[in-house]
């Protein structure tokens, strides 16, 4: 692990940076103790630390079969600053197999639910079904104080004796804590810093509807303070759905437009064929719109119909959860990654070299093969890699099995875990045809600096099911954002 202070630097040129010599010329400096290349910034024009004490814990095939409430697993975090907000995320299989059946999945902060509201995902189904798929759900809590914190992971049923809950099934299953300053007294461009101006939004809003007309889900107003600065907008929340040949389409507007570049950041959420029961179930959208100006910003997040659909069936999103939305600034590209301060200390930055590619509507009908593969450098050996994926996707045959993966250089990850997904389907009403929000996020340590071919795959699970008929970015965005991550500073 990368320590958070580097304290010998030496001047650098241009022969002795390794990988690559920096973007930024006159930057590059060698970190002795490591040896190899910094870029260092300044600390100029900035009043945050937007991102910090990122650790990671991961278990693969947990397959934990516990039903009642209780503490399933346990991250004891040492948190380091009292004005951090503490960012959970949740990355690993869920399901609920009763009819009629709801479980609930949630987070503690020494031992108590979030100040701010219960940070949780719940599924539910309304017919008899064994749905073994990947989920995720995410959120910030503020006012904790820093020293050692114990963040637990609990599990029950919602309301009803009907669950048979499944935490963990045969992929890997990761807990993510990182600090975020979320402080509204910044306002400086930050110009060294590759993401900044952090801010969620939390919000209560149940909706339930049949209509096909236009429905604004969540609106905010986010001040953005660079023109040349991407921006990552991420809505968590609960969607449910009922109704068969049915399609609701969820996309995120700026200023009262789609974004245009590099294309529109939306989901479906649908049942095209088959049982037409209620599926519940929290999800994550998270995609990047470029070339928005700075200055207040009408951020919505917005339901319609789906191209070629006249009917969304019904629709409810913020079923008893708490629904989010997160903005940043993003730069692309940045290679600084590490800062000097006015005190003269050297402090490495815990991301940088930022990432993305977006593409809409891919229509990935192959069951066993690379989905998108992309090219990155990496520049640090003492880095980790972290991979967003967020697309919509579904596995259609009852009682079969596809796996959606991420390779490096035609190799899973070995450490801490694989980033894998499963999606297991089994219903009693028979085969369904229903994309749905998908997503994928996952780190991986030990990778080599240097070119790294990035594989968004897809194919047979490892668990002795037949391998099932899949479909990946059905009529939307599929993102992908690739980063470098030092872990614990």
């Amino acid at each position: 692990m990368a320590s958070d202070v580097i304290n010998e630097v030496v001047e650098a040129d241009e022969d002795s940076c390794q990988i690559r010599s920096c973007s930024q010329k006159g930057t590059c400096r060698k970190d002795c103790t490591n040896s190899e290349s910094v870029c260092l910034g300044s600390y100029s024009d900035c009043e945050e630390w937007p991102v910090s004490n990122i650790q990671i814990s991961a278990w693969h095939a947990g397959n934990w079969g516990h039903d009642n409430a209780k503490p399933l697993l346990t991250v004891n975090y040492n948190k380091k600053y009292d004005w951090t907000g503490i960012k959970v995320q949740w990355r690993g299989n869920l399901r609920v197999h009763r009819a009629s059946g709801c479980g609930e999945w949630w987070f503690t902060f020494n031992g108590q639910d979030c100040p701010q509201g219960r940070i949780s995902l719940r599924k539910y189904t309304g017919r008899l079904s064994n749905y073994l798929q990947n989920s995720a759900f995410e959120g910030i809590c503020e006012g904790i104080p820093k020293g050692s914190v114990p963040v637990k992971f609990y599990l029950d049923g919602c309301g009803n004796t009907n669950w048979d809950l499944y935490t963990g099934w045969y992929q890997a299953n990761f807990i993510i804590v990182e600090e975020i300053d979320t402080r509204p007294t910044s306002k400086g461009l930050c110009p060294s810093l590759s993401v900044f101006n952090i801010r969620e939004y939390d919000m209560n809003i149940y909706y339930s509807t049949s209509s096909t007309n236009l429905q604004v889900i969540a609106t905010v107003v986010y001040e953005k303070r660079d023109p040349s600065t991407a921006l990552r907008a991420v809505w968590k929340g609960n969607l449910g759905k009922y109704g068969s040949n049915t399609c609701a389409r969820f996309y995120f507007r700026f200023n009262g437009n789609e974004c245009g570049n590099p294309n529109t950041i939306d989901t479906v959420c649908s049942i095209l064929s088959g049982d037409s029961s209620w599926i519940r179930e929290d999800v994550v959208v998270d995609g990047m719109c470029y070339q928005l100006p700075a200055g207040p910003l009408k951020v919505e997040f917005v339901m319609g119909l789906c191209i070629g659909y006249t009917s969304i069936g019904h629709v409810t999103t913020g079923w008893d959860t708490r629904e989010s939305i997160r903005l940043e600034e993003v730069r692309l590209g940045l290679d600084i990654n590490a800062i000097q301060l006015p005190s003269g200390k050297i402090y490495r930055l815990p991301v940088y070299n930022i990432q993305h590619w977006q593409w809409h509507a891919i229509n990935y009908e192959t069951d066993s093969g690379v989905i998108k593969e992309v090219s990155y450098t990496k520049h640090s050996k003492t880095s980790a890699l972290r991979v967003t994926v967020s697309t919509a996707a579904r596995q259609e045959t009852n009682g079969y099995c596809s796996e959606w993966r991420i390779r490096f250089n035609s190799s899973e990850c070995s450490s801490p875990t694989k980033i894998d997904t499963t999606y297991y389907m089994w219903n009693e009403g028979g085969s369904i045809n229903s994309p749905r929000p998908y997503y994928i996020d996952g780190i991986c340590k030990n990778l080599a600096a240097g070119t790294v071919a990035v594989k968004f795959e897809v194919g047979s699970c490892n668990t002795g099911h037949s391998l099932g008929n899949s479909y990946t970015g059905w009529q939307s965005m599929t993102s992908m954002i690739v980063q470098e991550v030092y872990l614990g500073i």
